[in-house]
């Protein structure tokens, strides 16, 4: 059954556009939930052809009363349960816990996963998982893990069967929790770990519990706006998690200019999800252990560069269904990569260009993320 956070979400544009001042759909959603933000902060929801959205989105967020609860107990090491499997003795089920910075008994606003980005990672790692599904509406993973079962709960519990002990069950969490960080929701703002990362939150807040999840890996505060720089010597891995994060970006220009230029990006085929998943390929490695703040940078960058890749795609579905003009879609583009769409008034932005507008937003986040980023 979906959480009041899945429905919420499943109610929205589902674009990660950042007009409503939120960076995800998740956020905005989690926001509208608990009352901090109006569904009229988003303009897309206000068009007509979402009106069902913006109505149950509505009816949503006046069934919800409280959402708040105490944060549940962390045991050590994340472990809440070790016994032998029932049909098999000499293996063990285990569940353990995803910790989310949150200390127990302190009051818990939100979920502990994002269901969008959970699933955007475990997509690309399906060299390491055996038949791995997700689902964004369930807010669940399941699958095989080499010979482990495993479910990832949208509560941050991980349950595990037929393990060959304690130790191959606790390296196979390592591994899990290695993989899905970036999806954990920060208790104060509501915003994602990658989002935090990107720096794409309010400066005002003091502290982002998400700072301090994990229960067998952290994040090194002191590299959480760590970007690359040209006289530093890195590993092997993370100087080509830093080439693979600058080649999805080129990428994405080519992509924008074929655009502008009125030639169709279609016909030149992107290699962008293989370049994302090479890059959570390379952080789950045990190998790269300490990293994981660096490449979660990485990632997070390369999350909103997909993102607006998407966005360049759905603006040239608008352009293919005459829904847009073709002077529009350049016009806003060209302002993308000047990085001027921030100045916009939104309220004098016409019904039919909001949707266009949203999308071109997507490309100026990613512009603005990348510029923060290169190496200096």
């Amino acid at each position: 059954m979906s959480s009041v956070w899945t429905k919420a979400r499943k109610n929205t544009p589902e674009i990660d556009c950042g007009l409503c001042g939120f960076t995800t759909c998740g956020a905005f959603a989690r926001a509208v939930v608990v009352g901090d933000t109006k569904i009229s902060a988003c303009p897309v929801l206000g068009l007509e052809q979402y009106t069902p959205e913006r109505e149950e989105l509505e009816t949503l967020s006046k069934e919800v009363n409280n959402t708040v609860k105490p944060a549940p107990q962390q045991p050590e090491g994340g472990v809440l349960l070790s016994k032998p499997c029932m049909d098999a003795p000499d293996l063990l089920m285990a569940e353990m816990r995803i910790f989310n910075g949150v200390n127990p008994g302190e009051p818990m606003k939100y979920g502990v996963l994002d269901p969008a980005i959970l699933c955007w990672f475990l997509d690309c790692v399906s060299s390491r998982y055996e038949d791995m599904r997700c689902s964004k509406e369930l807010a669940y993973a399941w699958g095989s893990m080499e010979e482990i079962k495993v479910h990832i709960l949208r509560d941050g519990r991980v349950r595990m069967r037929r393990a060959r002990g304690a130790e191959h069950a606790l390296d196979s969490f390592k591994i899990i929790e290695r993989t899905v960080m970036g999806a954990i929701i920060c208790n104060c703002c509501g915003r994602d770990l990658l989002t935090v990362l990107a720096g794409l939150v309010d400066s005002t807040e003091t502290h982002h519990t998400v700072l301090g999840a994990g229960s067998t890996v952290s994040i090194n505060q002191d590299l959480a706006n760590w970007s690359p720089q040209k006289q530093m010597t890195y590993t092997k891995s993370v100087t080509e998690m830093i080439d693979l994060v600058e080649d999805l970006y080129s990428g994405l220009i080519n992509h924008i200019d074929l655009l502008i230029s009125g030639k169709d990006p279609t016909e030149y085929p992107t290699e962008a999800r293989t370049i994302i998943c090479k890059i959570i390929s390379l952080m789950v490695d045990p190998k790269m252990q300490g990293t994981e703040t660096m490449f979660l940078r990485g990632l997070s960058l390369a999350f909103f560069i997909d993102n607006a890749r998407i966005g360049l795609s759905s603006l040239n579905n608008l352009l293919k269904a005459g829904e847009v003009d073709e002077v529009i879609i350049k016009k806003l583009l060209t302002s993308a990569k000047e990085m001027s769409l921030q100045n916009l008034n939104i309220d004098s932005v016409g019904v039919s260009e909001i949707l266009p507008l949203a999308h071109s937003t997507r490309v100026e986040r990613a512009i603005q993320l990348f510029d923060q980023w290169k190496l200096t």
